[in-house]
């Protein structure tokens, strides 16, 4: 038998080679094997630690409590309780496929929930609206304020629930409802821009387990003093993540209480005199600046927004004619009318531009350039005028004729010391300006000339004056304080929630006008005698002591030349506002008070006597009488408060 030893040579070549390639390929992949051990075990190796040691621990936020707000006098305007909430992890929920979404198992999930515990269509809206802002691994609220009963119901049946949870968490709330709902505020839940923001000012630590944050007023304005800091609980858990224990932890930093310089009795009793008609009201200290109302009327309840509105109700509120989201007080601007006049007078004696014993004849009428200004008297006018005279009755001949002779750029200068035409600086974010017109504004806005004709109704407070009721306020209350413009505000005192320490918010001079005292007292004397003789004779009657104020009536649209006012034939919106700004006792101002009430015609019939409603109210707080909500300051007090819901009426 022949054998073939030459191909059998060949085979076995082959086969080594093969075996080679075969050695070199497990050598490299064991090289690579090793290498990556290397890359872990050593390149690495303390990223990976700490991911074990993260799976091993557990990060627990512990969120600070709110500091709560109280008026000057310990009434609670906002404050939190304790309740229970049920909230679901969409990261964390068990999927009966792997081909079932995310919202799919919340649906189901939510099904199942109801089963134990009632869960409206109204909480499914709210819910899916707070998911679309919250991040996947968010756990989210289905249901909150949960009653014992619920919770005892879910917690016996929660084994069958992975992803969804019982908390008990802090909740704000507003006692009051809608009273002072425009100085205190609302808070509402974090979104998505939110968090950018706090990332972006480096702010994301402090506020990690958050839900709300500070939308308006009080509550936004001074947020950071409001909402503390965010602190931890390091926890041991298990692999199923249940906690095993509690390896260290930082106790948060609760928020500062705030007191107020607002008198809830004053707050309350003014916006119920404005009985749901639109308009504002700011009530000042003279000597202090301190803010004792701040009113916008019609009101909202600030409880709808803590999370998240319905639809319904929004819609409601952002499409209602009447605006009750819009903060009159602080954004709202309105022609003073003849309120303006007191100012004009200290402007003229100021600057030199008239004398007060100068007399004027006023006709009812002035003529400039073919124009015929009119006043309110039908053209019967009030014969000879001095400036006592002038703002006693309210001659608007005298300050047609007084605004042309100052001209545009004089006003502009000497209405600026009184903080017309810009803010005021209070402590509450949003605030308007309003417009005091100049030639250089004309200039920049319009591109155009200012013509001498559009001066004359400046000086009855009409044209392009707009200004805000907190300026009118503060504007009355600096004549009241004698010349000393007092920056308005609203902090009184910051409140340490441990030691109940108090640190009081000093009082700030914004500028000293250095006028004359014969000055303020001539004006003082005018504006009493608005009141005894003039357009507010017989409104104040029963109050004791003498009110020093001022009665305004601003056109919403301009009259013919040759027709008449009619309100009666008006529709609603295209009637005159009533304004009024007083100050009381006149003789030692303790409160000065500016309001408006839109389209309500003349000053005497609607703003005055909502006036005479928030000083009687004013004198019972001096007296004692206090808002009835219970104080948490000072839970053993008792309120004195009547059922006084006395509204403004007509002479």
């Amino acid at each position: 038998m022949h054998i073939d030893y030459s191909k059998s040579t060949s085979q076995q070549e082959l086969f080594k080679r093969r075996l080679l390639v075969a050695q070199l390929l497990v050598l490299v992949c064991f090289g690579i094997l090793v290498a990556r051990f290397v890359y872990l075990q050593v390149v690495r190796h303390e990223a990976f630690d700490r991911k074990a040691e993260s799976n091993r621990t557990s990060m627990v936020p512990v969120t600070p409590e709110r500091g709560s707000i109280f008026d000057r006098y310990g009434v609670p305007l906002a404050k939190n309780s304790i309740g229970f909430s049920l909230e679901i992890s969409p990261d964390d929920l068990e999927r009966v496929s792997p081909k079932e979404t995310t919202d799919e198992a919340i649906a189901r999930v939510i099904e199942r929930i109801r089963t134990i515990i009632n869960i409206t269509d109204a909480d499914i809206k709210k819910f899916k609206k707070i998911k679309e802002d919250a991040a996947s691994h968010d756990s989210i609220p289905i249901r909150v304020k949960l009653t014992e009963d619920e919770v005892a119901r879910f917690s016996v049946e929660q084994f069958r629930f992975k992803g969804v949870e019982i908390k008990k968490q802090s909740f704000r709330e507003y006692p009051n409802g809608s009273m002072g709902v425009h100085v205190v505020g609302y808070v509402g839940r974090l979104n998505k821009q939110d968090k950018l923001r706090l990332e972006e000012e480096q702010l994301s630590e402090i506020y990690r387990g958050t839900t709300h944050i500070g939308r308006t007023g009080i509550e936004q304005s001074y947020e950071s003093i409001l909402h503390g800091k965010t602190g931890y609980q390091m926890l041991e858990v298990y692999a199923g993540g249940h906690s095993l224990r509690e390896l260290g932890s930082q106790p948060p930093v609760n928020g500062l209480n705030v007191k107020l310089t607002i008198d809830a009795y004053v707050q309350s009793s003014a916006e119920k005199a404005f009985a749901g008609r639109r308009g504002a009201l700011v009530a000042i200290e003279p000597s202090t600046g301190e803010v004792l109302a701040f009113v916008s009327s019609p009101t909202y309840d600030p409880n709808l927004f803590l999370d998240g509105i319905s639809m319904d109700d929004w819609k409601g509120l952002n499409e209602s004619k009447n605006k009750p989201l819009l903060n009159r007080a602080l954004r709202g601007g309105y022609p003073p009318g003849s309120t303006y006049k007191p100012f004009m007078a200290l402007a003229a004696l100021h600057s030199g531009a008239r004398d007060r014993d100068l007399v004027i004849q006023d006709g009812g009428i002035y003529n400039f350039g073919g124009h015929k200004y009119r006043d309110s008297t039908g053209g019967r006018g009030h014969g000879a005028v001095n400036m006592f005279t002038s703002i006693a009755v309210s001659s608007d001949v005298y300050y047609y004729d007084l605004a042309y002779k100052m001209g545009v750029d004089l006003i502009h200068q000497e209405m600026t010391r009184f903080g017309f035409g810009q803010k005021t600086g209070i402590d509450l974010i949003g605030e308007s300006a309003g417009l005091l017109p100049s030639s250089e504004w004309a200039l920049k806005r319009e591109n155009r000339e200012w013509a001498p004709g559009r001066t004359i109704n400046l000086g009855i407070g009409q044209g392009e004056n707009t200004m805000t009721i907190l300026q009118l306020a503060t504007g009355v209350a600096t004549i009241a304080n004698g010349g000393v413009r007092m920056k308005p505000y609203l902090l009184k005192a910051k409140i340490d929630p441990v030691t109940g320490q108090e640190t009081e918010i000093a009082p700030e001079v914004a500028l000293d006008l250095k006028i004359p005292a014969a000055d303020i007292d001539l004006v003082r004397r005018a504006m009493v005698q608005v009141n005894i003789s003039g357009t507010g004779r017989g409104i104040f009657n029963g109050l004791p002591g003498q009110v020093a104020g001022k009665t305004g009536t601003a056109q919403v649209f301009t009259v013919a030349q040759n027709s008449t006012y009619k309100q009666s034939v008006r529709g609603e919106f295209s009637r005159d506002h009533s304004l009024y700004i007083a100050f009381y006792p006149a003789d030692h101002p303790k409160i000065a008070v500016a309001t408006i009430v839109e389209n309500a015609g003349f000053g005497a019939s609607a703003a005055a006597p909502l006036v005479r409603d928030v000083l009687k109210a004013f004198n019972e707080s001096q007296a004692g009488k206090r808002f009835d909500t219970p104080t948490i300051m000072n839970p053993q007090s008792v309120s004195s408060q009547t059922n006084d819901t006395t509204k403004a009426g007509k002479p």
